[in-house]
């Protein structure tokens, strides 16, 4: 699945009342100087927007739009301040437009979006050693994957672990996701075996973590390794059965 960037613990309704109460204080500066521009506040703001654009995704489209105009509103924001200079501000925003244009179906705009970001990324971090990169990478993955492009997707989430096996520690939860994911597409691609290392390595790296039985991830790691299993042996059962037949 995609990943963001980082909820945190904030709920909408405070991101709300904070862009709100900025927009008002911005609307106040303007009209006693339109001159001058409270980049300051301005940064702050499009933070507001960008985080509020990833707690409005979801199932619901209605709410999927407004994050969307938000994470527009970030992005127009963050460019004023940042002039000509690029920024890896910018480049999160780019991504959280991703995510919620993937959730509405727009999957071509999203792909923009997200290659837009790795843009930044690459001119910023010309290494690409950072965990953001990796988030990104995977996300496109994720994207790719909802297309039927599994290939593409694999080796999009092969960059991305290879940017988490660098950064990241071993145990990161991070790194099972990428390793769930690159199962489920090697399976699509009848790549089972392979496959089957992957969903291991993902059940395993939860297993070492402190997560309860119930945590969705961790589930959802368990039921790809089984579906896995089921796969190969159906696989063999029906390689018995052809010899049998002969």
């Amino acid at each position: 699945g995609q990943r963001d960037l980082g909820k945190g613990t904030a709920s909408i309704s405070t991101i709300e009342r904070a862009v709100n109460l900025q927009k008002q204080q911005l609307e106040a500066e303007q009209k006693v100087n339109e001159q001058v521009e409270d980049k300051a506040l301005m940064a702050s703001l499009a933070r507001s927007y960008a985080l509020g654009s990833e707690l409005l995704r979801g199932s619901d489209k209605t709410k999927c739009a407004k994050g969307l105009r938000w994470a527009h509103e970030a992005l127009s924001l963050q460019q004023q301040v940042d002039g000509d200079v690029l920024k890896m501000e910018q480049a999160d925003i780019l991504n959280t437009i991703g995510n919620v244009q993937s959730d509405l179906g727009r999957y071509n705009d999203a792909g923009n979006s997200y290659k837009a970001s790795l843009s930044i990324h690459e001119k910023l971090e010309p290494n690409g050693n950072t965990a953001t990169t990796a988030s990104v990478y995977g996300n496109l993955g994720s994207l790719l994957h909802r297309q039927g492009r599994f290939q593409e997707a694999i080796t999009m989430y092969e960059k991305s672990m290879k940017l988490q096996e660098a950064v990241l520690a071993p145990s990161n939860p991070d790194i099972a996701v990428t390793c769930n994911n690159l199962a489920v597409s090697l399976t699509k691609l009848g790549k089972l075996e392979d496959a089957l290392e992957y969903a291991k390595r993902a059940v395993a790296l939860v297993d070492e973590s402190d997560l309860q039985e119930s945590n969705g991830d961790k589930q959802l790691f368990g039921a790809t390794l089984k579906h896995i299993q089921g796969q190969i042996g159906k696989q063999a059962a029906h390689k018995s059965m052809r010899v049998q037949e002969q």
